[in-house]
């Protein structure tokens, strides 16, 4: 997949197999510094396989902090000036099928830094293959981001949701975990080229009813399609309609549907006026949020 790229910017990536003292799962290592993970496969392996993004997120001063009682990690990253003190809003974000949290990190970061929001990027692809077990489920998803998200400070309410290609086929099970827990961390679920498919399990479930006959009431959404996407009823236009239709009939809000007839199944990010309208609906959701409740006359 594709992205913005700073012009005039090479980074070289050297490993020079540094053993920093931090132990797994606990501690943590200063911005840039990835301690015990420096020797850990999962990290080694994206280094072979993207470089020059690994290089990018520590470049940028993302922290690793790892989930899953060490079994993977996330890349958390905040604008200069808001690492202490009251936390910024962030997108946590998941990426597509055999991917890494680093590329999501690099196509999110320009404009998160514009912005001043946060990035929560989970390396939730376990790098091991294609079966729905080699990455972690929607429920080991929403506990990564709820664990961080305490840990960290975040507040509830003020967070976007992002999942592309198959982490936007999981993004629905996600954020219907977060209804159903009373956190609702996320106000808005932005869900990239990847239809809800019918016969996945958690989507079943919330079909079915046993989430509730309105799952997603007070959910927010964004979703993008690409007319030149290659599996259209999957992730194209047709498929992301269905979905729409899907996520309306169990009470969420579709606030933007962008149908892009000029974009691929990568064009939400290839194509920067869509990222930037997606995130003008999230900030008019933390604005909706932040005003005041009008004042109510009494007889």
């Amino acid at each position: 997949m594709g992205g913005i790229v700073s012009k005039g910017a090479k980074i070289t990536v050297i490993v020079l197999g540094l053993f920093l003292t931090w132990s797994l799962p606990g501690g943590a290592a200063g911005p840039g510094e990835w301690g015990a993970w420096e020797q850990h496969p999962l990290l080694r392996q994206a280094i072979r396989q993207a470089a020059e993004r690994v290089a990018y997120a520590r470049q940028a001063g993302a922290r690793l902090v790892p989930v899953e009682n060490g079994r993977t990690f996330c890349l958390v990253w905040y604008p200069q000036g808001a690492a202490t003190g009251a936390r910024p809003p962030v997108i946590a974000t998941l990426s597509g099928h055999g991917s890494w949290a680093f590329d999501e990190f690099f196509l999110w970061h320009r404009e998160a830094a514009a912005r001043g929001y946060g990035i929560l990027a989970l390396q939730w692809w376990l790098g091991t293959g294609e079966r729905r077990q080699d990455y972690l489920s929607p429920p080991e998803v929403y506990r990564s981001f709820e664990q961080i998200m305490r840990a960290e400070g975040i507040p509830p309410g003020r967070n976007l949701l992002h999942g592309f290609s198959r982490g936007s086929a999981n993004i629905y099970g996600v954020t219907a975990l977060d209804q159903r827990t009373g956190h609702r961390f996320f106000c808005l679920t932005v869900a990239n080229a990847g239809k809800a498919s019918p016969d996945f399990p958690i989507n079943r479930d919330l079909t079915a009813g046993r989430f509730g006959p309105r799952p997603f009431d007070q959910t927010h959404w964004v979703l993008y399609a690409g007319a030149h996407d290659p599996h259209p009823e999957r992730d194209g236009i047709p498929g992301m309609r269905e979905t729409a239709a899907w996520l309306t009939s169990l009470g969420g809000t579709v606030d933007l549907f962008i149908e892009d007839q000029e974009g691929d199944h990568g064009g939400f990010h290839r194509r920067p006026a869509n990222l930037r309208a997606a995130l003008d609906v999230f900030q008019r959701l933390l604005e909706e949020a932040e005003a005041p409740a009008p004042l109510r006359r009494s007889n």
